[in-house]
């Protein structure tokens, strides 16, 4: 069904709201308004022998259409307004003095000039057109009121007269209605538009301010890592400094060498693990991490990745054992894989006391990978158990004063999640641990992507 105000309404026709002001869209609107208005008056004025403004109305839709195009297709609306309002002044003032003057209705023109014109112009520009207007209608009247012959009765009879009148009243109110609800409308749409605005720059605002604050607890734990790093790498250094000063310089018995020698060595591999997730987690702060997801076989990787773990075990005192029956595949980064599977086996190791044991336990469960990190140690109270994921620097120790800062935990998180995996853990005070990962399965139809 034809809707004129829905012509009026298009985005196409008056301008899209995004991409144009209200000051465009109104202006805009206005021309084609005119346009329209200015084609019914033509034949109307003609019709009843009004043959000047007939033309004048003529000309009106020549202006309209071009300011019109003016405006949306050149845009150079502020061009088009200046010339809209001196065009309407002109044109009703010649049409004043050709439509019977005071006795016509041209005042009603007057008052709808003025109304178009301070609904469209800039607000700055309201102290020169709307004393145009003013002096324009007065000093007219003055003319007429001296030179009444200027401004002849042009109507053939009362019944024009009376058309005439009910004719303009009708496209004033017209023109009015419609010029008033749609600023009304728009006015709303622009409310409604700011309103929506600060609601989403409030919201943003919050983000911004809890990521602020985020950002500064990190800043917080970076800042205490980096601090507990430096002190428990420059104390282990001391010892190793001490030691090697103390084998150097004294004749040990062979027992008491060997003795050092142990825990020279025992020292280097702590400061060395702690050194390898130090520099893997600042290379994921500066670089951030990406995972080469390949075929890894679980069985053949433990058995040669966790040599050193073994060892450490043995020295210790306590029980390891790989339970991997089948030969399984699993879609992982070999290295990262790895890291994580040193870490968790160094932790389960580190605080399980002397006669404990630590089991790592294989499983297949529907295209997943189980694999299950379970120690007899001493186990996670419930306030560790919050922040065993995060960055929460401090210093621990093992049974035996093994060191760490607490990175290890967080980089598994970090690089199983990466690798499409899962992790999570299961732990009672004294009573032990245990970590589950859990990995797809590698299957040959697979395509890396």
């Amino acid at each position: 069904m034809f809707s004129f105000k829905k012509i009026l309404n298009g985005k196409n026709l008056i301008g899209d709201p995004t991409l144009f002001s209200l000051e465009e869209r109104i202006f805009n609107t206005f021309c084609i308004i005119a346009f329209i208005t200015m084609c019914f008056e033509v034949p109307f004025n003609y019709v009843i022998g009004l043959k000047v403004p007939a033309i004048l109305c003529a000309c009106g839709i020549f202006i309209s259409a071009s300011l019109f195009y003016l405006s949306r297709f050149k845009r150079k609306s502020l061009l088009g307004i200046i010339l809209f309002s001196t065009a309407c002044n002109v044109t009703f003032a010649i049409n004043y003095f050709y439509n019977s003057g005071i006795f016509g209705p041209n005042l009603l023109l007057f008052a709808l000039a003025f109304l178009l014109v301070i609904a469209i112009i800039p607000k700055q520009q309201f102290k020169i057109w709307i004393p145009i207007n003013l002096l324009l209608v007065l000093t007219i009247l003055i003319i007429e009121y001296i030179y009444p012959q200027t401004a002849p009765i042009a109507y053939i009879n009362n019944l024009s007269k009376t058309i005439d009148f009910g004719i303009t009243y009708f496209v004033v109110t017209l023109i009015t209605y419609f010029a008033i609800s749609y600023i009304r409308k728009n006015y709303e749409y622009e409310r409604s538009l700011a309103f929506n605005k600060t609601i989403a720059i409030e919201e943003q605002s919050k983000k911004i301010i809890q990521q602020n604050e985020e950002l500064e607890k990190l800043s917080i734990e970076k800042d205490k890592l980096f601090s507990i790093v430096t002190h428990d790498i420059k104390t282990p250094l001391n010892s190793i400094q001490g030691y090697l000063e103390l084998l150097a310089e004294t004749d040990l018995h062979s027992e008491e060498r060997s003795l050092l020698k142990q825990q020279l060595l025992e020292i280097t591999k702590n400061t060395s693990s702690m050194l390898t997730n130090v520099l893997s987690w600042s290379k994921t702060q500066l670089e951030g991490s990406h995972a080469e997801l390949v075929p890894v076989n679980i069985k053949q990787t433990l058995a040669n990745g966790l040599n050193i773990e073994r060892n450490n075990a043995k020295r210790k005192g306590v029980g390891f054992d790989i339970i991997c029956e089948d030969e399984v595949e699993i879609l992982a980064d070999q290295n990262m894989f790895e890291l994580v599977m040193r870490n968790l086996v160094n932790n389960a190791i580190k605080f399980t006391p002397k006669s404990g044991f630590v089991t790592i336990t294989i499983k297949v469960e529907d295209k997943k990978c189980l694999i299950i990190v379970k120690d007899t140690g001493l186990g996670i109270n419930e306030a560790q158990q919050e922040k065993l994921f995060k960055l929460k620097a401090s210093s621990t120790y093992g049974t035996n004063n093994e060191r760490g800062i607490g990175l290890g935990l967080m980089l598994c998180k970090e690089f199983t999640e990466l690798q499409g995996g899962e992790i999570w853990f299961d732990s009672k005070p004294k009573q032990g641990s245990t970590f589950y990962l859990s990995f797809n399965l590698f299957v040959s139809e697979q395509v890396r992507q």
